[in-house]
């Protein structure tokens, strides 16, 4: 298979997810895509329906997120991240030890988000998060320098935009751990400083900006206090439903 010279194209629900880190490894990374943002997300109390159609069109599970780049199609989050690390020109001089740092991050968000989109879908109950966050959230602090990004370069990779997915994002981490009653804010001081940090890098911050639905702070079930999308859209602080 030849190495497509067309833009990728992200699949995806108008919410965080699975498709965010996605969107933000192409915001630093510096791969122009289309973001072909699934609008609105849910409808008449699930997911809004024909989405599948998309993946199985080309033999792929009818899930998502699915990535179109030329005539090579993927599914599965974790292989969509890789795939558009590896093909990011600003992550291009990154050696084997810091692509692993990456990996490692994400499977780790992975697991935050699985316990997290469980309690919203009624799988497990606000107890079972709290435990599992009490365990999660520690892990990921002790795994973070005192200063600087997590793989010492100039510029986030796909690590700290990890930390940033399960430190800011809505669905399903914050709009979970609120629903719960968890907090971690105040607790984990290089998580916050990671993740503000990692928000506010300049590729980010103008994505941020530019994203039509506001898909990392998109609120489809409206479980956010105004201040949140205060801090997170402060120029358009009205919760996005996604």
């Amino acid at each position: 298979m030849s190495e497509s010279k067309d833009v990728p194209t992200l699949n995806y629900f108008a919410i965080a997810g699975r498709g965010e880190l996605s969107r933000l490894i192409c915001a630093v990374g510096g791969v122009k895509f289309e973001d072909k943002a699934w609008y609105p997300a849910f409808e008449n109390g699930g997911w809004r329906q024909g989405y599948q159609a998309i993946g199985k069109k080309h033999g792929l599970p009818g899930s998502f997120p699915i990535l179109e780049h030329g005539d090579f199609k993927l599914f599965q989050s974790n292989a969509i991240e890789t795939y558009l690390a590896s093909i990011a020109p600003k992550f291009k001089d990154l050696t084997a030890q810091q692509k692993a740092k990456d990996l490692m991050f994400c499977l780790v968000k992975e697991e935050i988000l699985q316990k997290c989109e469980a309690l919203l879908f009624q799988k497990i109950t606000a107890d079972d998060l709290k435990a599992a966050m009490d365990k999660m959230f520690p892990l990921l602090e002790g795994l973070l320098p005192e200063k600087g990004y997590i793989n010492g370069l100039e510029f986030p990779t796909v690590a700290d935009l990890c930390v940033l997915n399960a430190a800011k994002a809505c669905m399903p981490f914050q709009a979970s751990m609120t629903a719960a009653g968890w907090e971690w804010e105040g607790k984990f001081p290089k998580i916050e400083r990671i993740a503000s940090d990692a928000m506010a890098y300049p590729s980010v911050a103008d994505f941020l900006k530019k994203s039509q639905y506001k898909t990392l702070s998109a609120d489809p079930f409206g479980i956010m206090p105004k201040e949140y999308h205060s801090k997170m859209n402060p120029e358009a602080p009205e919760a996005i439903s996604g």
